[in-house]
C-alpha cells in the first residue's frame, strides 16, 4: 500500500498530506459549527418572534376587552382555551408574582403555586420577552415568558371603573369587576388584579419542542452532508492534485529516460536497427547509416533493402522459428565495397505482455577486435621468440666465435686471391651474418627497455639520416626533409627512435634499387608528434599488408624479416603506433604516431 501511494504522490511527503488534510477538516467543522449556530439562532428567533406576538395578541385583547372596543367583551381564559388549541402550542399560563396560577390552559392548575418565588425570581421577567427551553432530553418546551401587562397604570381612571360598574361590564362571570379582579370566585379570593400593573403577572407560552428539534436536527443533518460533501470534494481536490503532480513528474521522468536512451542509442558504437512485424525500419541509427553507407534514411524502407541478404535471412529465421536471440559472426560488404568482419546480434522485441512487435538487429565491427587479436597472437609468437632466442644466443654465439677465430687463422694460411683464402672469407662473412641474426632475434626478444628524456626532433631526424646518406647517395637515392617548426621538444627515448627510423630508411633505400626520393616529414597537431617515412618505390604487395609486421616475414632476398617487427616494438613501447598510409607504383609511406601527453616511464 506503502508503494502505491508512492507511486501516485510522487516525492511528496506524507505530512504535507495529513497537514493539508487536517487543515481542510478544521475549516469545514468551523463552517459546520458557524452554519449550525446560525441554523439555531434562527429558529430561536422564530420561535421568540411567534411567543412574542402570542403574548402581545393576548395583550391587545385584554386591551380591547377593557376598554369595551366595537362592544366586545375579553374573556381570558376562553381566549387562553381556544389559542392553546393552535398547532404547536403546548400551554398558555398566566400567574402572579407569588408563582400563583391566574389562568391556564391546562384549568386544573389554576389558583395553584406554579413555581416557588425563588425560582420565578431567577427567571427575571421583565417587559421584554425572554425564552428559555425547559427538559431538552426529554419531549420538553420551547418557553417564552414577560409580564403581562395589559394595561398601563394610569390608562383606566376610578370614573372610567365606576362608569363600567354602572353599565355592568365589570360585573358577572368572566368579567371585570369593580376593584379590577379578574372573574372567577378563585382569582377574587386571591385579590389578584391581572390588568393592574402594580402586580407583576408573567404569561407563559409553552411551545412544542419537536419542530425546533426537527429543525436543529435538518439543520445538522444538512450540515454534516455539506460538510462531507466539501471534505470529499476537498480531499479529492488535494489527492487530483497530488497526482497531477505525480503524473507531471513521471511525465517529465519519462521524457528525460527517453532522451537519455536516445543520446545513448544514438552514440553507441555498434549499428543499431529496429523492424516492425512487417520488416519495415521504424529506426536506424548513425552508426548505422555509417556501416552500411547509407546516408538517407527514407521512411517505408525494409530490412532487406538496406541489410545483405545473408543478415536478412537470419532475421527471418527469428520470426518465422520464433527463435529469440541469433548471434553470428561474418563478414560484411557494405556499398563502398568494404569489406570487415562483424559480430550480428538479432533479437525479438517483446512487450511486457510477451507479445512480439518486430525485430532488432545489432551490428558490431569486430575491425579492432581482430586488430587486437592479431597484437596478442604476435605477443605470443614473441615470447615465444623470447624463449627460443635466450637458448640460441647461450647455445650458438660461442661456437660461432670459434669457428670465425678458426677461419680467419686458416684463411691467413693461403696467398692473397687464391680460392681458399676467398672459401675462407666466405666462411667469415656467413659467421658475421649469422650472428647478426641472432643478435637481432635477440634485440626482438628482450624487454624494451627505455631511456626518457627530452629530444629535439629536429636534430633527432637530422642526426640519424647523417648516418645513411652515403648509403643513399651509393644508391642514387635523393633526401627531402619537411620539418615543422611548430614541433616542441618531446619525451622519447632518442636511441631507441633512431634505431626505428634508421631501419624505415634502410628498407626505404632498398625499396629504390634504380634509385628515387626518400622524404621525412614531421608534424605536430592534437598532441601527438606524426613522423612519415616516404619512398618512391614499387610498393608492397596489397595481399602482404597484414603480414608485413610479423617476424621474419621479408620480401628481401637477404632480409631476416625482423627490421620492421623491432620497428614496431619500439614505437608501441612509446604508446604509440606505426602504420602503412599508403602503399602502390608511386612508393610506400610508414607513417608513426606518438602521444605527446603519455608518461613513457624507463622500462
Amino acid at each position: 500500500m506503502k508503494q502505491k501511494i508512492k507511486s501516485y504522490l510522487g516525492n511528496v511527503s506524507p505530512w504535507i498530506i495529513i497537514g493539508a488534510s487536517a487543515i481542510l477538516v478544521v475549516v469545514i467543522l468551523t463552517l459546520a459549527v458557524m452554519n449550525y449556530s446560525h441554523g439555531k439562532k434562527y429558529t430561536v428567533k422564530i420561535l421568540s418572534e411567534k411567543g412574542t406576538a402570542l403574548i402581545r395578541s393576548f395583550e391587545a385583547a385584554t386591551r380591547t376587552g377593557m376598554m369595551g372596543w366595537m362592544g366586545q367583551e375579553a374573556d381570558i381564559q376562553r381566549l387562553i382555551d381556544e389559542t392553546s388549541e393552535l398547532p404547536d402550542i403546548l400551554y398558555i399560563t398566566i400567574v402572579d408574582e407569588k408563582g400563583i396560577v391566574l389562568a391556564s390552559s391546562h384549568k386544573n392548575l389554576i389558583g395553584k403555586k406554579l413555581l416557588p418565588a425563588l425560582a420565578l425570581k431567577r427567571l427575571k421577567a421583565s417587559n421584554t420577552t425572554k425564552w428559555r427551553i425547559i427538559r431538552p432530553d426529554k419531549s420538553g418546551a420551547f418557553e417564552v415568558y414577560k409580564n403581562f401587562t395589559p394595561v398601563k397604570s394610569n390608562t383606566v381612571s376610578h370614573n372610567q371603573r365606576e362608569s363600567m360598574h354602572h353599565m355592568g361590564m365589570m360585573r358577572g362571570r368572566g368579567r371585570w369587576d369593580r376593584n379590577g379582579f379578574f372573574p372567577g370566585h378563585r382569582w377574587q379570593s386571591n385579590k389578584s388584579n391581572i390588568s393592574s400593573s402594580q402586580n407583576k403577572n408573567i404569561i407563559f407560552i409553552g411551545m412544542d419542542l419537536q419542530p425546533f428539534k426537527k429543525a436543529v436536527s435538518e439543520d445538522i443533518s444538512m450540515t454534516m452532508t455539506m460538510s462531507g460533501t466539501l471534505l470529499l470534494l476537498g480531499l479529492g481536490g488535494f489527492v487530483s492534485l497530488f497526482w497531477m503532480n505525480s503524473h507531471l513528474r513521471s511525465r517529465k521522468l519519462l521524457q528525460d529516460s527517453r532522451a537519455i536512451t536516445e543520446e545513448i542509442v544514438e552514440n553507441l558504437p555498434e549499428a543499431i536497427i529496429a523492424c516492425s512485424q512487417q520488416g519495415e525500419v521504424i529506426f536506424i541509427n548513425p552508426a548505422a547509416r555509417q556501416m552500411l553507407a547509407r546516408d538517407v534514411f527514407r521512411p517505408g524502407r525494409t530490412a532487406a533493402e538496406i541489410l545483405p541478404q545473408k543478415i536478412v535471412e537470419l532475421g527471418e529465421k527469428v520470426m518465422g522459428e520464433g527463435t529469440p536471440i541469433i548471434n553470428r559472426e561474418m563478414n560484411l560488404k557494405a556499398l563502398s565495397n568494404r569489406e570487415f568482419p562483424v559480430s550480428i546480434n538479432i533479437s525479438s522485441i517483446v512487450t511486457s505482455e510477451n507479445e512480439s512487435i518486430g525485430m532488432m538487429y545489432m551490428i558490431r565491427d569486430m575491425t579492432e577486435v581482430r586488430r587486437l587479436q592479431n597484437r596478442i597472437r604476435k605477443a605470443d609468437k614473441l615470447a615465444t621468440i623470447g624463449q627460443l632466442a635466450a637458448g640460441v644466443a647461450h647455445e650458438v654465439r660461442n661456437p660461432l666465435s670459434s669457428i670465425k677465430g678458426y677461419a680467419t687463422y686458416f684463411g691467413s694460411l693461403f696467398p692473397e686471391g687464391s680460392e681458399n683464402r676467398k672459401a675462407s672469407e666466405v666462411m667469415t662473412s656467413e659467421v658475421d651474418r649469422l650472428n647478426r641474426v641472432i643478435s637481432e632475434l635477440l634485440e626482438m626478444a628482450r624487454p624494451a627497455d627505455l631511456k626518457i628524456k627530452e629530444t629535439e626532433v629536429a636534430a633527432l631526424i637530422e642526426s640519424s639520416l647523417r648516418l645513411v646518406r652515403q648509403e643513399a647517395q651509393s644508391a642514387s637515392v635523393k633526401i627531402e626533409t619537411h620539418q615543422d617548426g611548430n614541433v616542441s621538444k618531446v619525451k622519447v627515448d632518442p636511441d631507441r627512435l633512431a634505431q626505428t627510423l634508421i631501419n624505415l630508411y634502410v628498407n626505404a633505400i632498398q625499396a629504390m634499387p634504380d634509385g628515387g626520393t626518400l622524404s621525412v616529414s614531421t608534424e605536430q597537431k592534437d598532441d601527438q608528434l606524426f613522423i612519415a617515412v616516404s619512398d618512391t618505390g614499387q610498393g608492397l604487395p596489397e595481399g602482404d599488408l597484414g603480414r608485413i609486421f610479423n617476424p621474419y616475414y621479408t620480401t628481401k632476398p637477404s632480409g631476416t624479416g625482423l627490421g620492421l617487427a623491432i620497428v614496431q616494438k619500439i614505437v608501441e613501447a612509446h604508446d604509440g603506433r606505426i602504420e602503412i598510409e599508403k602503399t602502390g607504383p608511386e612508393g610506400t609511406t610508414f607513417k608513426i604516431t606518438i602521444p605527446l601527453t603519455t608518461d613513457n616511464r624507463e622500462k
